[in-house]
């Protein structure tokens, strides 16, 4: 069984010492966290604001906000590392600090404060507001990839979706304790509290699912799975009646233009369940010849009315709360014509960039959304609805041409809108850079009907050949022909693939927290390296060097009836502890049943299969990389 990810105890201030024993399979130790106060730093001079504690950096790529009690400050989460500051009164950014490596979201506390969560380093930061500065007050260890956090109502408790440890962490808010876990399972990413404060609501990726459970006791109540993939925010609606998912639905087709106009590749949807029935319905968001790319943002108004963001095609779409076509959650591919035509009922509000999180002020009448490629963020006035001032957030400095061009191929790989009637960017296949959870025939390797889990793209450029079957040998272009066939959009000029093929060179695998303590290897995982590495187990004659692939294609036995090809590029094993399939067709669910049959000794090398305790070491080291 794997290891589970580290978690550090709580500690005094000016002191991290780990206390209790780490502990083997799926579940989390219930209280390694560790908490650090923040020391108070000096305000900055008038004029540039830098991040105070931060590098140097080109952009700050806005994700999440929050608004004060008062609703005099905003609180943008900056993926590059930051939390920003902004007077709302002045409609201006006043202060910036470090928080840790890529902060994903950020919740209002009781009494003025924000918590956010990194993601990278695994950690939930409780900030304060003190004399219009932003001031570090503690921090808590949760390593598990977290990727949201939410505030009971009550103010007392948070609750953080530990995406590796399939599990949400309840936290004691003052001071930052963890008082245990609920094991939703499924790599939870978005939550939810009600407003009575009983339930927790998870959208988990791997299955694709809804569940409730009580925040009292963690029980699980319900869970309600259905067809889908990258699930974005969640959200309750008025009285606790519903609880509303934001997703990309998996049509399953491959892509032709037919089967993209359709809604039969993939489409954008939300998602409302019933709380007392349990029943689950759908509302598409694509309008027929114009659809919606990569949903994330949710929020419901307290009269029902929904906000949705859609960073693929840069908008922030509104619908009433009334009169909206719900059906079968896997139902009517595209739009009804009556809701896509009725600006009364149905609103896109193009706000460019990429809009992600959004929060709602007090008054019902106010938005806001961070914009991760405009490096700002949207004050929108929820009457029309329409922008009302747009809120630089980046850095002052101007960015470097290299910097330019990199975020010129950002902007590409977010862009749905390079896509035929712009249903997918590259990033709803490649969500983060990576993978995702579901199989997709893209129609690369000349095949039709060879669906394939998608490969990451850390370290793109050194990892070549490219595809599963390493035919490609040629970046430039591997990514056109992405673009114009996968995506059926249109060829992409020479600065577009220049500015792309940057933009990828920049990805790197993202930190395991399958670690020790210390970030080392764990005893199992030391064991594991020493016989991947041996004559054994033969892993490393593929899988070799920093990336953990082969510029040579290889015959292991798992090439199927209609594959074009029986040889495989060996893929990096970087980042392996995102994935939830493996092979190229994802027939194995979990590391363990891989190496215990079609990808073990026997049927790749014809050596001795491995023992349980081997399987065991290697899984550890696998999921350490």
């Amino acid at each position: 069984m794997p290891v589970a990810p580290r978690h550090v105890v709580r500690t005094r201030i000016g002191s991290e010492a780990a206390v209790g024993s780490r502990r083997r399979g799926g579940r989390p130790p219930r209280l390694r966290a560790a908490v650090i106060a923040g020391a108070v730093l000096a305000g900055v001079s008038a004029g540039a604001i830098p991040a105070r504690g931060a590098e140097p950096r080109a952009y700050s790529t806005p994700v999440d906000v929050a608004i004060s009690e008062d609703g005099r400050w905003l609180v943008v989460a900056n993926a590059a590392g930051t939390a920003a500051l902004v007077d709302r009164d002045a409609g201006a950014r006043v202060d910036e600090i470090q928080v840790g490596r890529r902060p994903v979201a950020i919740a209002r506390r009781r009494g003025g404060g924000f918590l956010v969560a990194t993601l990278e380093d695994g950690c939930l930061v409780a900030l304060d507001v003190v004399d219009g500065r932003l001031v570090e007050t503690s921090r808590l260890r949760l390593d598990g990839e977290p990727r949201d956090v939410v505030v009971s109502p009550d103010g007392r408790l948070a609750f953080v979706s530990l995406s590796a440890s399939h599990t949400v962490a309840t936290v004691e808010i003052d001071p930052l304790r963890v008082t245990g876990f609920i094991e939703v399972g499924g790599r939870p990413a978005g939550l939810a509290v009600s407003g009575d404060g009983r339930l927790i609501g998870a959208a988990c990726a791997a299955p694709m699912q809804l569940v409730l459970a009580e925040t009292a006791t963690g029980r699980i109540r319900s869970r309600h799975r259905f067809q889908g993939f990258n699930p974005g925010q969640i959200s309750f609606g008025p009285h606790d009646r519903q609880l509303y998912v934001a997703f990309t639905y998996d049509g399953g087709s491959h892509p032709s233009r037919g089967n993209i106009r359709r809604g039969w590749v993939t489409g954008s949807r939300l998602g409302r369940l019933d709380i007392d029935t349990g029943t689950l319905e759908g509302l598409s968001l694509d309008v027929a010849g114009r659809a919606v790319g990569d949903v994330f943002g949710l929020a419901v108004a307290a009269d029902g009315g929904l906000l949705v963001t859609a960073g693929g095609t840069h908008e922030l779409l509104a619908l009433a709360a009334d009169g909206l076509p719900w059906t079968q959650i896997s139902g009517s591919e595209v739009m009804d014509r009556s809701l896509a035509s009725d600006p009364g009922r149905f609103v896109r509000l193009d706000l460019g960039g990429r809009p992600l999180g959004l929060c709602l002020a007090s008054d019902g009448r106010t938005a806001f959304v961070a914009d991760g490629l405009g490096d700002a963020l949207h004050e929108i006035g929820l009457a029309g609805p329409a922008v009302l001032r747009t809120i630089p957030v980046g850095p002052d400095a101007p960015p470097s041409a290299a910097a330019r061009l990199a975020r010129a191929g950002e902007a590409i790989f977010h862009d749905a809108r390079r896509s035929f009637d712009q249903w997918y960017s590259c990033h709803t296949c490649h969500y983060e850079g990576g993978g995702n959870t579901v199989t997709f025939d893209t129609l690369n390797d000349g095949s039709t009907g060879t669906y394939k889990t998608v490969l990451p793209l850390w370290g793109l450029p050194r990892t070549g050949p490219w595809t599963w079957h390493g035919w490609q040998g040629d970046l430039t272009a591997a990514l056109e022909k992405s673009l114009v066939d996968s995506m059926q959009g249109p060829r992409p000029s020479r600065d577009d693939l220049a500015a792309l093929a940057a933009f990828l060179a920049s990805l790197e695998p993202p930190p395991s927290p399958f670690v020790a303590a210390d970030g080392g290897l764990t005893a199992a995982a030391d064991r594991g390296r020493t016989l991947f590495a041996s004559p054994r187990a033969a892993c490393s004659s593929c899988h070799a060097g920093s990336d953990f692939t082969t510029s040579t294609v290889h015959d292991v036995g798992s090439s199927g009836p209609d594959d074009r090809w029986r040889e495989f590029s060996p893929p990096t094993l970087r980042g392996l502890h995102r994935k939830t399939m493996y092979l190229h067709d994802g027939r194995a669910k979990s590391l363990a049943d891989l190496l215990a049959g079609p990808h073990g000794p026997a049927a790749v090398s014809g050596l001795e299969p491995f023992s349980s305790g081997e399987i065991e070491d290697l899984v550890a080291y696998l999921l350490s990389l």
